[in-house]
């Protein structure tokens, strides 16, 4: 039975605990596959510098992520409800224990990916932040090479202040 969330007017609804995050459980594992594929080929994308690649894998990213958020609303209703139930309401996790049996395993293991998963995805996403701030710093680099001739000025220097000494030592008050 899919899941049903508790609305003001009634009590609550009829919810199968199990089956409704499984299949939140399903639908994230989906998810985070196809994720973490997408952030793998951005990577090779960007090193290689494929610019129309990287505009049909950001689309595809942009998906994944209105399907993220449509999960975490998913989620949140149903932890929600759980707890108006008196049932765990921190986490799917929590509610993966109340499960029995093989399928209660079965649940149990694959909340526990799932969080092992969210954590790959964290680290995929910082190594691609990482390489497009360097790549950013390169080209402001080459930018500054290019509009100084090559030829590096000071920023904070005073005409001649390369021939007199420290100021708080040599400087006459």
């Amino acid at each position: 039975m899919p899941f049903t969330p508790v609305d003001d007017a009634s009590e609550a609804s009829t919810i199968d605990w199990e089956a409704s995050t499984a299949e939140v459980l399903q639908e994230l594992t989906s998810v985070q596959d196809e994720l973490i594929e997408v952030l793998g080929t951005k990577r090779s994308q960007m090193v290689a510098r494929d610019i129309p690649g990287m505009e049909a894998t950001q689309l595809r990213e942009l998906d994944l992520i209105q399907r993220l958020e449509q999960l975490r609303d998913t989620r949140h209703d149903l932890l929600l409800s759980a707890q108006q139930q008196g049932l765990p309401g921190d986490s799917i996790e929590s509610l993966a224990v109340l499960a029995d049996g093989a399928e209660g395993e079965k649940l149990r293991e694959i909340a526990s990916t799932a969080k092992r998963r969210m954590r790959t995805i964290q680290n995929e996403t910082l190594v691609n932040f990482v390489l497009a701030q360097r790549s950013v710093l390169h080209l402001s680099q080459i930018l500054q090479i290019i509009a100084t001739g090559g030829k590096l000025q000071p920023t904070y220097e005073q005409e001649n202040s390369a021939h007199q000494g420290g100021t708080l030592v040599d400087h006459e008050a």
